[in-house]
Parts: C-alpha cells; structure tokens; sequence
C-alpha cells in the first residue's frame, strides 16, 4: 500500500500517460497528418506519408524477474522506424502500408536482428447499399478492440473487418486469423453498438478444434463513454455455458495548458475455464517495441497466470511542461489479482522521465527515462529458446511485459 501511495503522490507533483514511444496506426494517415503542420515528407491528392521513429539505449538496474535482458532483442542502441504510406486513388478505395525498419541491438554487429516488417491494409468504402455507410477492410486491420476490452483490447489484429453504419446504430464484423489469444485457430465476432457506445452488444465464436478447448460462442453486453467532459467510464458483462466475466472502468483526466494528469481506476472478473483450457496457455503473436505504451491489465496478460480470478487496478500519470522545451512526465499501473485457487499477483509498473523539444513546433525529443515496465516477450526463456525478433511468435505462455527496472536515453522524431 505504502508503494502505491508512494506513487500516486509523484504522479500527482510530476505528472504523462503518454508512453516514451506512440503506437502508429496504419489508417488515417492524411488526417494524421493534416492536424501535424511539421511533417514534411511529400504528399499529393491522392498519396500521403508519415515517418515515426525511436532511437534508444537503455541500461538495466540489477536482476528483474529473470534477470532475461541480457539476450533480449531490445537491450541496446537499437531503433524502430515506422514508414507509413497511404494511397487513395479513388473516394471508395484506399491502401495503406506500413512498413517497419527496426535493429534492437548493435551488440552483435551492424545488421545483427535488423529487420524490415511489412504491413498491408486495403480499405473499401461504399454508402447508399441498403441504406447504409459501409466500410470493409482486409490484411492488417491494425489494434482492435471489442466491446469495452473485456476479451479482445488494443489486439494487432491481421483478418478483416465489415462495418455498417445507419443512424444511431453501427454494426462491425471483425475476423481474426492470428487467433487472438493463441496462435491456433482463429476467433469471429459481431459487435453491434448504439448512440456511439451508450448501448451494445458482442458475439465472439472461436474455433473449438484446438488445445484449449473453448467453448464455440461467449456474448456479452457493453457501455462506454462519459458522463461529464474528461470523465469516462466503461463497463461489460458476460459469458457462456462455462462461466461468466465483467468489467467495470473509469477514468477521469485534466488537460490544462502545462499541466496533464490521468487516473483510471478498472476491476475485471473472470470466471474458472471460462475459455476451457487457455489460461495459462497465452501465446504472444506480436512482440513489437510500439506495444511500449499498452497497460498491463488485459485479458491476456491477466489469462497468462490464471483465471477465477478478480483483478484490480489503477492507471496514474501526469505531465508538466515548464516551456516550449521542457518537461517531466510519470505513469504507473498498480495491479492486484486475486486468484481463487492459486496465489495472488501484484506489483507496479512505472515510468518517469524528462522531455526536451529542441525544434520550435515539432514534437521529435530527446527523453532521459527510469522505468520498470520491459517487454517480456522477446527474451531468453527458461526453456533456452531465444524468441529474438517482434516477427517471431512466443509459444512460452508470459504476460507481455515484466518487472525489470531500466533506464534508457532516446531520441524520437516524426516527419
């Protein structure tokens, strides 16, 4: 409790919930750019690009949880470069790629790991086909999330989706071929929503031809939105013929000229075999350096200890900014989950650092951090297998991330 404290008081002087390092969507990439006046790479009607990217160096404090870094594909002057195009050549079609240039370490040799990862979306839009607006999307349909996050949340997502949307309604078919939770079999869910999120309803259908067994469909009824301006909430309930799940979420936020400050209070519930045998069954499919800015709290990473179990948790962070070139940020997640029939798990993730902005209306820094929330993932386990690469899938059932204090120097540019 008293480290719980200890941290809500430094995030409440000190203030960011912005991660060192901003996931970058492979969608909307000319209204992105659009509201950023400093990108400066060559755009047309019909073409547009962005380039995001992170230069880093960390050095690791004493042992984590395993003491894994020393093998990890991040431990050092690496960087990850994310290129992203996106050509319409007609109001109906468009196709975005983005392709991603990234060497976790130079420690090996100058080419060692390095990769390229390329990520294609085609995107088709057609309006009036029974009175509806209508959106489909195949290949890489970038981060999902069904419903309010209680199974699928900020999930990279490689299928295809279906929208439709009339009125007040909107109704979106999402198919996943990664499985969403394992690397077998592959997960289908309908999701329908009114009034922007006030009221809505899930079906997700897995394939039962696999390890873990699932039970075929699992429903659920949601809400998100806010009650008042910088105060949200978001809840969800259901299950199947096994057992049942249900979260509850608020999260309130101050954004005033130098001052941010976010908290975000969340419990979840998840019942015994709610998925047959997945728990403790957890594959990560992707291991990418921009997964950096997810919280710990999801349904994976909660399944990848167990299930029964009743989870807790609370997101903090804050940022000030003395001037146009200065400014101190903090983010902590606290965790506690209360397993029924195994022990409990809880702990702090936090990151807390100092910002410089030396251009004049850009948005690249240099960011000095300490921190001890490290992707998992992508290290040396105890079995002896290296996982060396985001490209690589982990078939050791981890969470994604794990305790392991670290400081590290970066510089991050966006053009």
């Amino acid at each position: 409790m008293m480290r719980f404290l200890f941290c809500f008081l430094l995030l409440s002087v000190s203030g960011s919930a912005q991660a060192f390092f901003q996931y970058a969507p492979n969608r909307a990439v000319r209204e992105e750019v659009e509201q950023h006046e400093f990108r400066i790479l060559p755009r047309s009607d019909t073409f547009v690009m962005a380039l995001d990217g992170d230069f880093f160096k960390p050095v690791f404090v004493g042992s984590g949880e395993g003491d894994y870094y020393r093998e990890d594909f991040y431990h050092g002057n690496g960087y990850w470069l994310d290129l992203r195009g996106e050509f319409q050549p007609t109001k109906h079609l468009v196709l975005n790629l983005r392709t991603t240039l990234t060497q976790g370490t130079t420690s090996n040799g100058p080419t060692f790991n390095a990769l390229v990862i390329p990520r294609l979306g085609l995107t088709y839009r057609q309006s009036g086909f029974l009175g509806l607006e209508w959106e489909t999307r195949l290949g890489d349909v970038d981060r999902q999330t069904l419903g309010s996050g209680i199974f699928i949340e900020q999930k990279e997502t490689a299928g295809g989706t279906i929208a439709a949307r009339g009125g007040d309604f909107h109704a979106r078919l999402l198919v996943d071929g990664t499985g969403s939770f394992t690397l077998d079999g592959g997960v289908a869910a309908l999701e329908v929503i009114y009034g922007e999120g006030v009221l809505g309803a899930t079906v997700m259908m897995l394939e039962r031809d696999v390890g873990y067994r699932p039970p075929q469909f699992t429903a659920t009824l949601f809400s998100k939105g806010s009650f008042t301006e910088g105060f949200g909430y978001r809840a969800e309930a259901g299950g199947n013929e096994l057992n049942y799940a249900a979260l509850a979420g608020l999260d309130y936020e101050v954004d005033l000229d130098r001052f941010k400050f976010r908290i975000g209070p969340q419990y979840r519930h998840y019942g015994r075999k709610l998925f047959g045998d997945l728990a403790g069954a957890i594959n990560q499919t992707y291991v990418g350096y921009d997964q950096n800015d997810k919280p710990f709290t999801n349904f994976l990473n909660i399944s990848a200890y167990g299930d029964n179990v009743d989870a807790f948790s609370s997101q903090l962070g804050g940022e000030y900014r003395f001037n146009r070139f200065y400014s101190v940020y903090a983010r902590s997640e606290w965790f506690a989950f209360r397993f029924h029939d195994r022990p409990d798990v809880s702990g702090i993730f936090y990151r807390a650092g100092f910002r410089f902005f030396p251009f004049p209306g850009r948005e690249d820094e240099f960011g000095l951090l300490i921190g001890n929330q490290y992707l998992i993932a992508s290290t040396l386990g105890d079995s002896g297998r290296v996982v060396a690469a985001p490209n690589q899938f982990d078939l050791e059932n981890k969470p994604l991330f794990m305790q392991q204090t670290f400081w590290m120097v970066h510089f991050s540019i966006k053009m």
